[in-house]
């Protein structure tokens, strides 16, 4: 192995774009196309045309109003929803609720999205559970702590919003839907009151309730929206397929709620051209692949704060795949250093965005956890899907993790410093004794047991691309804004696919427990269409 580069690795080759026509020729106009569709990690188009033009064709413009037939659909209902995941289950209940025809179309073949992968933890200000434990919160509360724990300023419509609703219309609308949360909790991403509230059931459970409320027939999965229809500048359906072909389908209008965008590695790059995106790795749904976003953006959608990207410490890149993480619960346990040998974030905040956010950013994107004898007894979980677990010696096998009989040696093969190594490892020594303070953790100096064992190993800490907390922009009705902050007519979107809801709502920091705010985004994009496709009957 080599001291430095060995250490550091090198990037994906990206994988060549795939690129389709329009879909649906029979149809008279098709505003809006996919266009290029990417794998993973690989590059996308980021167009920006809006339809304003005669033919009703993207980027066919003329003096006069758009002067093409209406197009025709293979069949009509008053409400589009684009995603089932969350927030799509959330507006199309709502819209339903309203008395709109509702149809909801998911491309995978089960509903839930992310949510479905995930614990169900939701942040919720005054609960009747915080109640019960004795938790004294309130949306006032909340707003003395956002700035700290998100960056976000109190001011900003869509938070106040929030902080106002995510009791009367997210919890309380859960709640009779069956919906129930164990002991509220928290972390450094909720603040410092106990906010974040754990589904009982977990993802899976608050997914089933929410199904609960949307009727069947409304659901299609294996079902893929390829495109936005558009007349006279105003959205009115979608071409989608299933197994059966290509078909269209007619709308008073539409809700995207596709989610983010995590997986399209050059739109991550464009958002943040900062990150080191050799040292990253995938904990997204798999389907955070931005292709609402590319459908919106052809329409000239704006977006807003795409740099907030949710960012995990949590995991090393897997020997089978490098975009793919493995963790275990001792990578909080020893220190983490960067390229000057030096520790810079407390090491237990596993699942903080403070954290995982100033170790995204180090020189060169490069950490390594030191570890001694006691990391022989870790074992390192794939934490998505394919082989169950790894020992260090098999991450050192596979050129992941590096060994040495001495900090000295552990250092010279990193192209690290040894003596500064050393200082920093003698540093954390120190408080393990309770000789000094740690200037990182405080509160839980116990947890910080010495690194004095040979052999020592250095284990890469991955950057995990966790959430989207800034998106496709929207106001306070949902409805999708264009680049100048005017309303697209007829299309609305909700979820991570704009932040959560409202890509306003954070600064740089996302927090634990969003999913309150995306029931709520899509709560709001469901009752806007509703009233919107409605009044057009």
């Amino acid at each position: 192995m080599g001291s430095g580069g060995a250490a550091r690795g090198a990037g994906a080759d990206r994988p060549r774009r795939r690129c389709f026509g329009l879909q649906s020729a029979a149809l008279l106009l098709v505003a809006i196309a996919v266009g290029c569709v990417e794998p993973s990690g690989g590059s996308s188009p980021h167009p920006s045309a809006r339809d304003t033009g005669d033919t009703g064709l993207v980027g066919d413009s003329a003096d006069s109003g758009d002067s093409a037939a209406a197009p025709e659909f293979d069949e009509t209902v008053d409400v589009v929803v684009i995603g089932g995941g969350v927030a799509g289950l959330a507006a199309a209940s709502e819209a339903g609720a309203s008395g709109a025809r509702v149809v909801l179309f998911e491309r995978e073949a089960t509903f839930g999205g992310a949510a479905s992968l995930s614990g169900g933890l939701m942040l919720f200000s005054g609960s009747s559970e915080q109640t019960a434990a004795g938790i004294v919160d309130s949306p006032t509360q909340l707003a003395a702590e956002w700035p700290a724990f998100t960056g976000g300023d109190v001011a900003n419509p869509w938070f106040l919003t929030f902080a106002s609703e995510n009791v009367p219309r997210v919890h309380d609308w859960l709640a009779t839907l069956g919906v129930r949360w164990d002991q509220p909790g928290g972390d450094e991403s909720s603040g410092t009151t106990e906010r974040v509230h754990p589904v009982a059931g977990g993802g899976p459970a608050l997914v089933s309730a929410m199904l609960s409320a949307v009727p069947t027939e409304a659901l299609r999965a294996s079902s893929t929206v390829s495109a936005l229809v558009q007349h006279r500048g105003r959205v009115v359906g979608v071409t989608w397929s299933d197994d059966a072909g290509e078909h269209s389908m007619g709308a008073g209008s539409v809700v995207v709620t596709t989610g983010g965008f995590l997986r399209d590695l050059a739109r991550v790059e464009a958002a943040v051209p900062e990150l080191a995106l050799t040292q990253v790795t995938f904990a997204s749904a798999p389907g955070a692949d931005g292709n609402g976003h590319t459908m919106l953006e052809a329409l000239g959608a704006g977006s807003e704060n795409l740099q907030a990207i949710g960012f995990y410490a949590h995991g090393v890149p897997s020997p089978a795949n490098p975009r793919e993480e493995i963790g275990a619960r001792e990578i909080g346990e020893f220190p983490w250093v960067n390229l000057s040998a030096a520790r810079f974030a407390d090491e237990t905040g596993l699942n903080s965005f403070l954290v995982g956010r100033t170790r995204a950013f180090q020189p060169e994107g490069l950490v390594w956890l030191v570890g001694d004898a006691r990391l022989t007894d870790t074992e390192f979980v794939v934490l998505d899907g394919g082989r169950d677990s790894y020992d260090v010696e098999e991450l050192c096998a596979a050129g992941v993790a590096f060994r040495g009989d001495a900090l000295a040696a552990l250092a010279t093969e990193l192209g690290l410093d040894p003596t500064a190594l050393h200082e920093t490892v003698e540093e954390w020594n120190a408080a393990s004794r309770g000789e000094v303070v740690d200037p990182f953790r405080d509160a839980d100096a116990d947890a910080v047991r010495p690194v004095s064992t040979a052999p020592f190993y250095a284990v890469p800490v991955a950057t995990s691309l966790a959430k989207n907390f800034g998106g496709i922009a929207v106001d306070l009705n949902g409805r999708v804004l264009d680049a100048a902050g005017q309303p697209l007519p007829g299309v609305y979107a909700a979820g991570e696919l704009t932040g959560m809801c409202g890509g306003s709502i954070v600064g740089d920091y996302g927090f634990t427990g969003s999913l309150s705010c995306v029931v709520l985004g899509g709560r709001v994009a469901g009752e806007g269409a509703a009233v919107e496709a409605l009044s057009l009957r």
